[in-house]
């Protein structure tokens, strides 16, 4: 008799592929080991590889509540999937859903993305921070005429809370 310490993750799987013990034949579910990357941007179309087992008969894979653009079954342990498009960052749990049940991932994919902050009224080397915390680049500056320094934003594009594509370029106008 071998003893071995597994993590919960594939004792999960490992038991899933054994089948279901009140009926012999009859596969169990499918279930998730990991899955890589595990983030993409908010815009969609990151390839995500999925391992896990039972992945023979999957007829869906989602991203939370959002269902993959595409996924391709490339063995009964590895199907890829391709992230959707969402309206703002999150992070989400995997599923595979298969006709004996649907497996959820241990761990969240996260849908990242520059979630433009407020920072009117901040001087522009704060500003900066801000943005690069937030996910974004700064982009045009633009100073009014009557502009004297200590130099502060009086204004951005595109407006505060709007969530765009990581990196996205935030103009400034500052006086």
């Amino acid at each position: 008799m071998v003893a071995a310490l597994l993590p919960i993750s594939l004792i999960a799987a490992v038991s899933a592929f054994a089948g279901d013990a009140e009926r012999p034949g009859n596969p169990a579910g499918p279930a998730i080991v990991g899955f890589s990357p595990q983030q993409g941007p908010i815009g969609g179309g990151t390839v995500v590889q999925i391992s896990g087992g039972g992945f023979e008969g999957a007829t869906g894979v989602s991203f939370g509540t959002h269902p993959a653009a595409s996924f391709e079954i490339k063995s009964p342990t590895v199907i890829t999937a391709v992230a959707p498009a969402v309206e703002r960052g999150l992070n989400t749990r995997l599923h595979v859903e298969a006709g004996s049940g649907t497996a959820t991932s241990n761990r969240d994919f996260t849908f990242i993305g520059c979630h433009v902050p407020r920072v009117q009224d901040d001087r522009v080397a704060r500003a900066r921070k801000v943005l690069v915390a937030a996910g974004c680049r700064v982009g045009r500056v633009t100073r009014v005429r009557t502009a004297t320094k200590p130099l502060r934003v009086i204004a951005e594009r595109p407006h505060p809370g709007q969530w765009l594509e990581p990196n996205a370029r935030i103009n400034l106008r500052v006086r």
